[in-house]
């Protein structure tokens, strides 16, 4: 079987055991309505969100990703799927893009539904490029999605799996929360010029980062799964 094929077959495993059980992604939904119905009520409906936008929004699905991600392998770990996984002749480091990628679509499908729920509940809007602010959006998810599918990986065979996945996962994807922020808050408050200069370097930082974690995972995720 192909690369591509196998990574089919876990992304497919993934979405028919969340379709069954519908576990992950309406967790994850009602946590991330909770924290904005929070902000919502907790800043007063007067107060003015357009200048910290952005880092409400990614604070919001920052800490929303991690109840994804803390699930990604828990059951697989569980119900001993990680060890047959692991006896299949698939290889390791198509395991990782396998569940990455079933990561990312959770996220991003928990995401069409609560950002405009967010814009409206918060009286928001995107005055910048609608589609300058998906891309915004994806490079950050491909971020989040890698880094935590990885770190979940290492943190899945410990004793507290629980605690030990957000002590590693948050420091590290802070660079991802600041750059997610800078340009989401660009784009939405509508900047041109010179001051869209900020959120252009922003997505190249951001890209960057997928792309040197992306190697990293390619590199080391034979050992990281292994242990």
């Amino acid at each position: 079987m192909s690369g591509g094929r196998q990574i089919g077959a876990i992304v497919k495993k993934d979405i028919i055991a969340e379709l069954r059980t519908k576990e992950m992604v309406v967790s994850m939904f009602l946590f991330v309505l909770l924290i904005m119905v929070a902000f919502h009520y907790g800043f007063g409906t007067t107060t003015d969100f357009s200048p910290f936008a952005g880092g409400l929004i990614w604070i919001a699905f920052l800490f929303t990703s991690l109840l994804g991600l803390n699930r990604s392998f828990v059951h697989e770990k569980d119900e001993g799927c990680l060890e047959g996984l692991l006896l299949s002749p698939v290889d390791r480091p198509n395991i990782f893009f396998g569940k990455m990628i079933g990561n990312f679509i959770f996220l991003t499908i928990v995401e069409i539904i609560a950002v405009p729920l967010y814009l409206v509940m918060l009286n928001l809007s995107i005055r910048g490029s609608v589609p300058m602010f998906i891309l915004a959006i994806v490079l950050s998810n491909i971020g989040i999605c890698v880094v935590g599918t990885l770190l979940s990986t290492i943190s899945i065979n410990t004793k507290m799996r629980d605690m030990l996945l957000p002590l590693i996962y948050l420091p590290i994807s802070s660079p991802i929360l600041i750059c997610a922020v800078t340009s989401t808050n660009g784009i939405m408050g509508g900047v041109t010029g010179e001051k869209f200069a900020p959120v252009i370097s922003a997505m190249k930082i951001l890209a960057a980062y997928d792309i040197m974690f992306l190697l990293v995972a390619y590199a080391l995720y034979d050992f990281v799964i292994g242990e």
